[in-house]
């Protein structure tokens, strides 16, 4: 992808955000542990910032800092940095499946949360979540989101990270999402390349995730990577599973989809009252 490329993305979230038309925009990133999500998430809010600036006045650390605009995991931190945001200010909310699983759909958190981004629209922010897949996070804030960044590669020996780029749409009178490619400037954008920070943000980067790391333990939440029991992933798989049974999937799909066996499948559909009959 060329520069014009690039420089058209983030020009194109700024666009957004400070239209005069009162818009906002959401983004989630997905991808498993590894894979550069947070990478991603502070590239393009740096760069959106940067175009920010450029209309507005100032520089990229006044629409976008670490101090104010991120939160690690925990839900102390969440609603710190939601919590009247700075107007055109880019928040990047990081593994935000932790704290908003889609499992605690019902939380006080998730209930805060979905609130506010209902509703925060007159600040012409841009709101960054990511998780280690889509389903992870509650349903309000993963279908509200607007567009999808799924990291599919990566070589960080040359600092980059590799996505794919999606709109998320959603067809009402079904009530399914689809995820066209995003057309820009007459470009279709199938691949994006992400460049590593600058060292200085993702040395600070690394200091505040350990920080509200160590602040997370008080909420009595254990970070996502070490969610690995099988109670764990059953909880964690069940939202995907049963979301994939309503719409019609047969047994094979899902598991091919959610990336599990078929016996797991049948498990979870029984455990949630749901019969594997008709879906094989």
């Amino acid at each position: 992808m060329t520069q014009k490329n690039a420089d058209s993305l983030s020009q194109y979230f700024a666009d957004i955000v400070t239209s005069r038309h009162n818009q906002h925009a959401m983004v989630k990133i997905v991808g498993r542990a590894g894979m550069g999500k947070s990478w991603a998430g502070l590239e393009l809010a740096i760069e959106v910032a940067k175009c920010i600036a450029d209309k507005k006045g100032g520089t990229w650390n006044d629409y976008f800092n670490l101090e104010t605009c991120l939160a690690c995991m925990g839900t102390t931190e969440i609603q710190r940095v939601m919590k009247k945001p700075k107007k055109y200010s880019v928040i990047f909310l990081d593994d935000i499946g932790v704290p908003l699983n889609s499992r605690k759909w019902q939380s006080e958190t998730n209930i805060k949360f979905n609130n506010i981004i209902q509703t925060f629209r007159p600040n012409h922010n841009l709101v960054i979540m990511s998780a280690q897949a889509g389903f992870l996070m509650d349903k309000v804030p993963r279908t509200i989101a607007g567009y999808e960044i799924e990291m599919i590669d990566n070589d960080f020996d040359l600092g980059i990270t590799i996505a794919k780029l999606n709109q998320v749409v959603m067809k009402h009178k079904t009530g399914k999402i689809h995820y066209p490619y995003l057309f820009l400037n007459g470009y279709k954008y199938k691949r994006y390349i992400f460049e590593k920070p600058p060292k200085e943000v993702s040395d600070r980067y690394e200091i505040i995730r350990a920080e509200q790391l160590a602040r997370m333990e008080q909420e009595d939440i254990q970070p996502q990577e070490e969610m690995n029991t099988k109670n764990t992933a059953l909880q964690l798989l069940t939202p995907a599973v049963l979301s994939f049974r309503e719409e019609g999937f047969t047994q094979t799909k899902i598991a091919d989809k959610v990336g599990i066996s078929q016996a797991w499948v049948s498990k979870i559909l029984a455990l949630n009252g749901m019969s594997s009959k008709g879906c094989v």
